[in-house]
């Protein structure tokens, strides 16, 4: 690929992800690549970022018709939920089975998916979780968004960290918001 056709390559990817139209792998992907420190990737995406603001301010706001919520409503709930699997070796958790609850930190939530041995946390954006110790072995797979830990070194999304049994963690913030899954082994 020519220089002028990665530059064509990279202002269209970085319109598509600041738009939140590129498909999840296509969107990793392209992090990975604003990761990198690529400076044309990092431009794109903020001039495209500020073109999207722009062009949301620029629309007069409509409201919709009021019996519009009440449809939608009435949609998803008459939408049926497939039988859960009759099979004593499966566990299924479905997504509305657990619901989110505080941490007991500020902008951080946990979903517990099975018992105390695997959760989703959900960190908003300027969220720091202090320092912690970890009594098990600790498995982090990120599913979105990043989280930076007190030596700078930043997971994102598709990124999996061990934490071994017995060591402290030292607090770990999120400027974007992020989401992960925990498992202790």
């Amino acid at each position: 690929m020519n220089p002028q056709e990665h530059c064509e390559d990279c202002c269209a990817t970085a319109a598509l992800y600041a738009l939140g139209a590129l498909p999840r792998d296509e969107a990793r992907q392209f992090e990975q690549r604003l990761a990198s420190g690529c400076p044309l990737c990092s431009a794109a995406v903020a001039e495209s970022i500020e073109a999207t603001e722009l062009l949301a301010m620029s629309v007069t706001p409509r409201t919709p018709p009021p019996q519009l919520r009440d449809r939608l409503l009435e949609r998803i709930a008459a939408t049926p939920r497939p039988s859960t699997p009759v099979n004593p070796d499966l566990t299924l958790i479905r997504s509305d089975a657990s619901p989110w609850r505080p941490s007991g930190h500020p902008g951080v939530e946990v979903r517990p998916l099975l018992g105390h041995k695997t959760l989703l946390v959900r960190m908003q954006p300027g969220t720091v979780l202090p320092t912690h110790e970890h009594d098990l072995a600790e498995q982090c797979y990120v599913l979105e968004g990043s989280v930076t830990d007190s030596d700078g070194v930043t997971a994102y999304a598709g990124d999996f960290v061990c934490m071994a049994a017995g060591s402290t963690h030292q607090p770990i913030h999120t400027d974007t918001g992020c989401l992960f899954l925990i498992a202790y082994a």
